[in-house]
């Protein structure tokens, strides 16, 4: 992707100056205050070869002659990609799902030349732009079936988006997948219309499908899901979040969906900005895989699985991480209003997705509905709470325990079947109480513990099985204590698991880190 030539500097003094390249506003699709949470899938739909992921990182977009991605062996599809849908255990409640896609699709297929040191770009037109507003969809076990969706943008006709002619669409598919049997499975997304070949600053596709699903969250949350396109370029795009109020006390967590166009691997100086007015803080974002200075990287949410995972998804961006609460603190407690910056120096952009996610007030909740915002909705069902075990406990007394007689008759063996009288319930009871999880402990053993009698090691084992009950008379316990002890200067008391064993305290470093970003403490 070209370099742009202007540098822009943002100034955090909270006022911001000059024309924003916004080319469809930003405004709420929906807004949701629930007992919930959300979660997004997704791939790319172009790449540099149809099924092989591609990871190289130090190559521009613009030099790549880009193909389909096409995994499915389906002669009614141009192109391909899926991504794997999984909500957790006992949370299919779905209260809506949006699939998002985009491209840039000017040429059918382009082409470049060199000529005097420059880059020409020539291709057949793509007069026909009805074409962009379906796709073809597959849910988990199903066959595919025609998607039509609502066109957020299209660039072909409008002046500064001709040349790449960029476009976003969306489809609202939650009845399609509430209605779906087998919900949890590989999605699959197809005939994305998209440039082949060469397009100035490079041709980029991909899909993305958000979902907002019913969850037992100890606080309620406030979700909202942003449309809109804009070109980052040489100004900072602004989007306000507002219509919430966190809660008043205790830590608040919030997250951040975001999705773009275009976005280079190589190229930096792109960054995405909250900030409370209020307050006046700011907070660059970033996460493990996104720098501060190049965030939108041509990369996917690495939590997400797919089919190519490619690493460079060459530019096409789903971003999903959670903002910082530490001591530039952005969302503190009674917060109303804060703000996402979006910028560049030289890399360009499109933004057309955001959503953003956040712990509030529970009397903020029970009272929303009184001064309802556009397109929000309440979800007032009660809270969810887990499931908890019952246990029925049931005696049974048995009237018989045999079922054959046997008799002696003029020396001959004769067997006779006597059937077994229905067991006979003399009590039952329901127990409502969750199961203790807990190590059972008699009284005799509790004033053993009370009075230090009882010191667990593998020269007082013996000992304390002595006493009544022997609740850790397991035989894992037992190989543990026979383990002879070893003390590590500065480190915590306790059981540790070993892993992997280095020679080079590199890979071990290395090794260290990716357990902890799999939250592994390390």
């Amino acid at each position: 992707m070209r370099k742009l030539l202007t540098h822009l500097i943002i100034f955090f003094a909270f006022y911001y100056q000059g024309f924003t390249q916004v080319a469809t506003s930003f405004k709420t699709n929906k807004a949701f205050y629930i007992y919930g949470d959300a979660l997004v899938v997704g791939n790319n739909s172009l790449s540099k070869d149809a099924v092989k992921p591609f990871n190289e990182s130090s190559i521009a977009n613009d030099d790549i002659p880009m193909s389909f991605v096409d995994i499915d062996n389906d002669n009614s599809t141009f192109n391909s990609s899926s991504s794997i849908l999984q909500l957790p255990d006992n949370q299919e409640n779905i209260i809506y799902a949006a699939i998002y896609w985009t491209a840039t699709y000017s040429y059918i297929k382009g082409e470049r030349r060199s000529q005097n040191g420059q880059f020409f770009f020539s291709g057949k037109r793509q007069k026909d732009r009805s074409l962009i507003s379906k796709v073809k969809l597959k849910l988990p076990n199903q066959d595919y079936q025609t998607v039509k969706g609502n066109v957020i943008f299209d660039g072909y006709k409008k002046s500064g988006f001709h040349l790449n002619s960029p476009y976003a669409c969306y489809a609202d598919i939650t009845d399609l997948l509430q209605n779906a049997e087998v919900k949890n499975g590989e999605i699959t997304v197809a005939n994305i219309h998209a440039t082949e070949g060469f397009v100035s600053g490079g041709s980029s596709a991909g899909w993305m499908l958000y979902v907002v699903y019913e969850a037992p969250t100890e606080k309620p949350k406030y979700i909202n899901i942003f449309n809109g396109f804009a070109h980052v370029g040489t100004e900072p795009v602004v989007i306000n979040l507002k219509d919430f109020k966190s809660p008043e006390e205790g830590d608040i967590t919030t997250k951040l969906t975001l999705a773009t166009l275009e976005g280079d691997s190589d190229i930096t100086e792109d960054e995405c900005v909250i900030a409370n007015p209020n307050l006046k803080t700011a907070i660059r974002l970033s996460t493990n895989e996104r720098e501060e200075k190049n965030f939108f990287n041509s990369s996917i949410y690495n939590k997400i699985e797919r089919f190519p995972n490619s690493k460079n998804t060459l530019g096409f961006d789903i971003a999903r991480l959670t903002v910082p609460n530490n001591k530039e603190t952005v969302i503190d407690n009674n917060t109303e209003n804060v703000e996402l910056l979006f910028n560049t120096k030289e890399d360009r952009f499109y933004l057309f997705f955001a959503a953003f996610e956040t712990e509030i007030s529970q009397s903020f909740f029970n009272e929303i509905e009184t001064n309802l915002p556009e397109n929000a909705i309440v979800i007032k069902s009660n809270k969810i709470e887990e499931k908890k075990p019952k246990i029925i406990e049931v005696k049974i007394e048995v009237q018989s325990k045999k079922d054959i007689k046997t008799t002696a008759v003029n020396n001959e063996i004769k067997v006779e079947k006597v059937a077994l009288k229905e067991p006979k319930i003399t009590e039952e009871m329901l127990i409502e109480s969750p199961i203790n999880t807990e190590i059972a402990t008699s009284k005799i053993q509790k004033e053993q513990i009370e009075q230090s009698n009882v010191i667990i090691s593998s020269s007082t084992y013996v000992e304390a099985l002595k006493i009544k009950d022997n609740p850790l008379e397991t035989q894992q316990f037992k190989l543990i204590l026979e383990k002879n002890a070893a003390q590590i200067e500065g480190a915590k008391k306790g059981y540790y698991v070993i892993t992997k064993f280095f020679s080079s305290p590199e890979n071990a470093f290395n090794w260290q880190k990716n357990l902890k970003e799999k939250g592994i403490k390390s």
